[in-house]
């Protein structure tokens, strides 16, 4: 081994700083600005400075822990009290946090320090201005106007301050300015409208009402609605400083040669785990043959690929979510399936199509938890995963447009969504991008910018503001292509020549290097490349980056023009950390395909797809990485704060829901309790099958014990929460009382079925009578688990953490009891639910999908018959359900058999013969307090094998979220009885974190009967629809369901209703948008939009 090159980075031009000009992100703000190098308070220390300034911009961030950032925001000005930027922020946090006096006291402050802070201008003119002290709000707003002539914010709010103190001719330029600023802002133009009414200017009056309407309109479905006192400078205030020459440093590799010569030619590289022990392998092929190389350096001599030849592209992915990569080897004659048997490649008999293919792609496109497979040529295919009932061909239902695909990649257009984007190369036209809608659906976009010559494209944000960016190649250079928020613009011709490209931080700055055209170009911070060119990898003609010796820096394989095969060992000197980051997926794939990793460490962030191999990230002089954020394949998101540098660390996917119910709690005496969730009945949009939805059923009475609910100051309380990522519509609110005598216990009717579902009904039971005999489908006595509500369960069957189940039975045998041939089936119990896309994935491996339980009794030959072909499961966690087995029994057996493939645990089991109507006095009581607010997440307690019900603690309150809202606009917090006291189509529209406190009175009731005792029922009618990538409409509020649809999604001759009544409804409570829980890591101000 030995030193075969260093690179002396080139001096780039000196950094001039340059006048941000901020003209419109989202609401009239500008495309964000990468803000990586930040300056104020260097003195301080520095570490512990950015770690107050991260924890309080994430806590500013969150509605729950606004106190905390004041917190964090007051360290970091003790630390650097004499920095202008930590009293700013103090103060914004202060006003944040409903401390009003104090921001406005920290804010006039930093005003005095540093008058050329937009920040202080902007928000003391707010504050003053709700304060009514209008002639101050004036001098804040002209001077803010001054430093910032195009923020249209400030212009709007100038104009209205001028126009209270009769100014009409400066209101009236200052609405219009601020229209022409941001022509999709709607204020201005309505008061542009009123103004030109009064000056009777009827043509600019009708151009102004026009224009009004037409925004209003497609503002409509907006994720975030329109803030008139919001801007850029509402957000904590970080300072842009140039970059420091001095932070890129020399490199330093030291090589050695590989065995074996390749062609290079047709010869390419690849990271992969082949054995499954964490570690980064290296895969090479070419048409001379494939080769392993353990830990990138140790051949492995019986890897099962030995034989292969012609190959011109491999691309690794676990197709049978094993944990071990499996292979697709593309050749001449075609594709191939090599699977992965514990670091030995063994192809399979898997047919997939002939024919040449440039490039295959593993992605789970119709996200159902298996990744399917897509291969680009001349006549591109999809190649759907259908489990182990192995592929099939579904090309006919993908877009795919005409020409000769050269090459693909997998990214996200669109920060912070769900789907996996496709940008693919073509030879005889142009670039494309395939946009996943979700559910299996794709649109074509062009993809304009690229360079016609183009035949290689990557995706990276390699400029490190969390929006992936591409870069392609070809015979005119290395091009990059920047994603700016959804809009991808050609940049910069970064490499004259064509070759490889590949982004590593290969000195742990935090900051991605480009290797590409036989150079290493240095990343300057924000994108742009500094170019050296280093006399060894100046020979490569394919690249593969890995810490292949697990030395802390990221080493380079590379094949060489010759035919050689090297690996560069990076012996960079640095005093710069690393954190190396793998992943384990429970739920989602084992490997974790498609997955975003965000590290954000002091000034630095980076984000990274994961591939299935470990990720290398460089966190520059951090110790401490102040959090490591993990956006699992479903969209789920999981935090890691505070990770220690230097070491290697497998983060396995947190125990979690996404989706379920709103959850019921009433106040019992001393504390408010869990009952269980509502509305499993109605699972909007939710997924069964290839393009099926589930029927639902829109009202349930949920069963609350008497013991559950005492009264308080008068009043019955109720808590109604949404703990998870999901949208509830709820139209209907009424707690009705049943007293009945103290010897009768009270059942409903309600379950979760298919058509026609169950009517209101209720079951007395005064005699219990249990099982003599109970077994599973193994033959096991389980007995004893359901004699009573112990959490003891009836298992014992194999299933998947996803909810699917073998398909198993219970038998149960009633001995002699209901000799008469009348009898009711009491089962208690709970449903593990598998979502949408778990459903969707079943139904493709097998015809019919998972099995909903249904009922067998045994005939007179002892044959067991199915007489209920769907007895329903319990809507909720946990439930009761009765089933009705009058007149089912065909012989003298009392003997039933329920079968299914769910995932149903039951804990109570027991027949009834009272089937008539029980003796009962129902009292409906309305609520006569309803409020909607904010209220955040009940401490979650999850079962890690998935054998008990979770359940919520509802006097813990977590601080932060797993995720944030769907999209759109929710009812206004406030008073929503109106909303629930009719069945009218007029809803409380709530989001995740949101609670109804619901208060009844307990003197409606009337005095209890000797004897006698009350239990009550919530009537609750509404829908909830979760956030699924194959719910209809998961990402979108909208479309509001209502009673008269026939299903959802409705048809097109079907909508919500329109009427004034309905339209008055939406425009006056519906006007609150779906609050951004969790923020990006990194500093841009943007939110999430769906181009």
């Amino acid at each position: 081994m030995k030193t075969i090159y260093d690179d002396s980075v080139l001096s780039g031009k000196a950094f001039r700083r340059k006048k941000v000009r901020f003209s419109a992100i989202f609401r009239g703000l500008p495309c964000a600005l990468v803000l990586l190098f930040l300056i104020d308070g260097a003195g301080a220390d520095d570490t512990q400075l950015w770690h107050h300034r991260n924890l309080g911009k994430a806590f500013y961030e969150n509605p729950t822990t606004h106190q905390q950032a004041v917190e964090e925001f007051k360290k970091a000005l003790d630390l650097a009290p004499d920095s202008p930027r930590e009293v700013v922020n103090y103060g914004l946090s202060l006003l944040r946090a409903g401390r009003t006096a104090e921001g406005i006291a920290e804010l006039e402050r930093a005003q005095r320090i540093d008058p050329s802070i937009p920040h202080t201008w902007f928000n003391l003119g707010i504050e003053y201005k709700r304060q009514s002290e209008y002639d101050r709000a004036i001098v804040q707003f002209e001077k803010m106007a001054s430093l910032v002539p195009d923020e249209s914010i400030t212009r709007y709010n100038l104009g209205v301050l001028y126009k209270i103190g009769g100014r009409a001719e400066e209101a009236l330029r200052e609405f219009e300015t601020a229209a022409l600023l941001d022509p999709n802002l709607s204020g201005p133009h309505f008061q542009l409208y009123n103004a030109y009414r009064e000056a009777n200017r009827a043509e600019d009056t009708a151009r102004e009402l026009e224009r009004f309407q037409e925004i209003k309109k497609r503002q409509a479905g907006a994720v975030i609605p329109e803030d008139l006192e919001w801007s850029y400078y509402s957000e904590i205030y970080e300072t842009l400083a140039p970059p420091d020459d001095r932070i890129a440093g020399m490199l330093r590799f030291e090589e050695t040669r590989l065995p074996g010569v390749i062609d290079p030619g047709s010869v390419g590289l690849s990271t992969i785990d082949f054995d499954g022990d964490g570690k980064s392998d290296l895969l090479v092929w070419s048409q001379a043959g494939v080769r392993v190389f353990r830990n990138g350096v140790q051949p492995v001599e019986t890897s099962g690929l030995e034989d292969i030849r012609g190959a011109h592209a491999i691309t690794p992915g676990d197709y049978d979510n094993d944990g071990l990569a499996d292979l697709c080897v593309l050749t001449e004659s075609g594709a191939a399936l090599y699977r992965n048997e514990q670091g030995k490649a063994r192809k399979t008999d898997i047919a997939l199509p002939a024919g040449r293919f440039s490039q295959a792609l593993w992605v789970d496109f119709d996200h159902d938890y298996d990744i399917d497979l897509f291969l680009f040529g001349m006549h591109s295919k999809l190649m759907r995963n259908n489990g182990t009932a192995g592929f099939s061909d579904e090309s006919a239902r993908f877009p795919f447009i005409p020409g000769e695909a050269v090459d693909a990649v997998d990214f996200e257009l669109i920060s912070d969504t769900n789907g996996f984007d496709l940008a693919v190369l073509y030879r005889d036209r142009g670039a494309v991008i395939y946009r996943d809608r979700l559910a299996g659906v794709y649109e074509v976009m062009p993809l304009v910018g690229i360079p016609p010559d183009s035949r290689r494209v990557v995706a990276h944000d390699y400029t490190h503001d969390s929006w992936i960016d591409l870069a392609v190649s070809g015979p005119s250079g290395v091009t990059s292509i920047v994603n700016r928020e959804g809009v991808l613009e050609k940049g910069e011709v970064i490499v004259a020549t064509e070759g490889t490209v590949v982004f590593a931080d290969l000195e742990n700055r935090l900051v991605a290097d480009l290797i590409a055209g036989g150079a290493i170009s240095r990343n300057q911070g924000t994108g742009r490349f500094a170019v050296g060119n280093p006399t060894g990898v100046g020979r490569a003609v394919e690249v593969a980056p890995a810490d292949f010796d697990e030395d802390g820096k990221i080493d380079l394989a590379y094949a060489a023009n010759d035919g050689s095969l090297h690996i560069a060992y990076n012996r960079t000197p640095t005093q710069n950390r690393y954190l190396r980051i793998g992943l384990t997926g429970i739920r989602n794939l084992k490997l974790a395909p498609g997955a975003e990793v965000e590290v954000k460490a002091g000034p630095g962030y980076h984000k990274t797809i994961y591939r299935g191999v470990p990720l290398h990230f460089g966190v520059g002089g951090s110790s401490v990485i102040d959090a490591v954020r993990i956006t699992w394949p479903n969209g789920l998101i999981q935090n890691q704060p505070n990770q220690t540098a230097d070491r290697s660390e497998v983060y396995k996917e947190a125990q979690r829901l996404s989706g379920s119910c709103p959850m019921i709690f009433t106040w019992n005496g001393k504390e408010f309790e869990f009952i269980t969730d509502a509305l499993g009945v109605a699972p909007l949009g939710a997924s069964a099958g290839d393009g099926q939805y589930f029927p639902v059923d829109h009202d349930e009475y949920i069963y609350i014990p008497g013991s559950a609910l005492s009264p308080r100051g008068g009043q019955y309380e109720i808590r109604i929460t949404e703990e998870l990522r999901e949208v509830t519509y709820l139209d209907r609110l009424q707690l009705i009382a049943v007293d009945h005598p103290a010897s009768v216990d009270i059942f409903t009717n309600d379950k979760f079925k298919a058509p026609p579902f169950p009517e209101f009904r209720l079951f007395g039971v005064t005699r219990r009578q249990y099982p003599v005999a109970v077994r599973n489908h193994q033959g096991d006595d389980v007995r004893a688990s359901v004699l009573r509500r112990d959490r003891v369960y009836a298992d014992g069957f194999e299933r998947t953490y996803s909810g699917v189940a073998e398909r198993h039975t219970l038998d149960l045998d009633f001995g002699t009891a209901a000799p008469q041939n009348r009898a009711v089936l009491i089962l208690s119990g709970w449903v593990d639910w598998a979502d949408g896309s778990t459903f969707l994935g079943a139904m493709q491996e097998q015809p019919g999908g998972l099995v909903f339980p249904f009922l067998q009794v045994k005939d007179k030959e002892g044959v067991w018959q199915t007489v209920i072909e769907d007895m329903g499961i319990p809507a909720g966690k946990p439930k009761t359900i009765a089933v009705d087995l009058t007149g089912k029994f065909l012989s003298d057996s009392r003997e039933v058999r329920i079968v299914t493939s769910l995932c149903v645990y039951w804990d109570e089991i027991f027949l009834s013969e009272d089937t008539g109507a029980p003796n009962v006095r129902m009292t409906l009581v309305e609520a006569t307090t309803a409020d909607l607010r904010f209220r955040g997440f009940s401490l979650p307690v999850i079962d890690p094998e998935r054998k008990q019900p979770e359940h919520f603690d509802y006097q813990t309150r977590l601080p932060l979220s797993m995720w944030n809202p769907t999209p759109g606009r929710y009812t206004r917090y406030g008073n929503v009885q109106p909303l629930v006291a009719e069945l009218d189509d007029r809803m409380a529209v709530m989001g995740s974190g949101d609670e109804i406190q619901a208060f009844f009175p307990a003197d409606a009731l009337p005095p209890l009967a000797e004897g006698w005792t009350r239990d009550f029922l919530l009537y609750v009618d509404g829908w909830a629809k979760d956030a699924d990538a194959n719910t209809a409409f998961s990402q979108t509020v909208e479309p509001l369901p209502h009673h008269g649809m026939s299903r959802y999604p409705y048809p097109p001759e079907e909508n919500y209703p329109g009427d004034g009544e309905h339209n008055l409804y939406r425009e006056y409570y519906n006007t609150r948008p779906g609050l951004r829980l969790i923020r990006p890591l990194h500093g841009h101000t943007s939110e999430r939009r769906n181009p």
